[in-house]
């Protein structure tokens, strides 16, 4: 007789818990009760989450629980299966209408759930109040606790900003800056400020970010963080980037799309750049990008275009 098949969904939120031993259990709590009530545990699909919040539903919109969803639809979870998790909160941590039709869903698919953190069973086939009630009663509760969170998070969020001009909000900061001890003030790293002041005086020049990255790596000087060189990428994000002009923009996670929040703080970082060096680069990288360099014409082409000077005036050669 065919035994049947039990799939373990593992979701945890953080690296925190990576890195303790949630994983490990909750893989280990799965065997144990597949091989205890003899299922068939399927370990070549397997269904785990890490770092993947409930709370938004990001778990089922682009996580492993959805994919488990698509299988059961397209029937290739046959009826009869298990889903084997921890706690019906690994399921879900939205509002309980919606996490109660996702746990709801399940069900009438013909897939039981097996919560192991107490060995309960709510069958496809029940038609016991008790399993329903015990169902929005966990996931109501799960849901409040990520809400309560989220308001604590983004009460201590705003406090920062509040207290900005004493704490700074984090610790992250752009390569030519440190944070000072006691998280008052950041601090100038002397020879990327100066490297950084050349990038700009060369793209002031009329220089793009590919000659600009070139001629750094000819001359074997350092990037900023560790890699095999300097990269047209990354002197255009450094271009482009207010920071050094003083201004940091906060952001959040908005369905799992990071986005500005609230307008730039100015003063927050020590300005490296004048304004005027860094709008003119900007105009300056916006008109050759209209303009274009090398082909002039249907038949002329100029292949130093933006690229050689005059020796006199430093002009650069149309």
């Amino acid at each position: 007789m065919t035994r049947p098949k039990a799939f373990s969904y593992v979701r945890m939120s953080t690296d925190i818990q990576l890195k303790g031993d949630s994983l490990r259990r909750q893989r280990e709590l799965s065997k144990q009760y597949a091989e205890a009530n003899e299922l068939d545990l399927v370990e070549d699909f397997r269904l785990e989450d890490i770092g993947v919040s409930a709370f938004g539903g990001r778990n089922v919109a682009y996580g492993a629980l959805g994919r488990f969803i698509d299988a059961i639809t397209s029937g290739v979870v046959p009826r009869g299966s298990y889903l084997l998790v921890e706690s019906l909160d690994r399921l879900s941590r939205e509002k309980p209408q919606v996490a109660t039709g996702l746990f709801l869903n399940i069900l009438n698919a013909g897939v039981n759930i097996v919560t192991l953190a107490d060995a309960r069973v709510f069958l496809a086939d029940s038609d016991d109040l008790s399993d329903l009630l015990v169902s929005v009663v966990v996931l109501s509760r799960a849901y409040e606790e990520s809400l309560t969170k989220s308001k604590r998070v983004g009460a201590a969020w705003q406090n920062k900003r509040n207290n900005i001009g004493s704490r700074k909000l984090t610790e992250i900061a752009p390569a030519w800056l440190r944070l000072l001890p006691g998280r008052g003030a950041f601090e100038a790293i002397d020879d990327r400020v100066e490297l950084l002041r050349r990038i700009f005086h060369e793209a002031d020049l009329g220089r793009g970010s590919y000659q600009i990255a070139r001629r750094l790596n000819l001359e074997g000087v350092l990037p900023f963080t560790p890699s095999n060189g300097w990269h047209e990428s990354y002197i255009t994000k450094i271009l482009t980037n207010r920071a050094v002009l003083g201004e940091f923009q906060p952001h959040k996670y908005v369905n799992g799309k990071r986005v500005p929040e609230g307008v730039p703080i100015a003063g927050y970082f020590p300005q490296i750049v004048e304004a005027d060096l860094f709008e003119r680069v900007q105009v300056g990288r916006k008109s050759r990008k209209n303009r274009g360099s090398g082909r002039k014409g249907n038949s002329n082409i100029n292949l130093f275009s933006g690229v050689a000077k005059c020796g006199y005036c430093d002009a650069s050669i149309e």
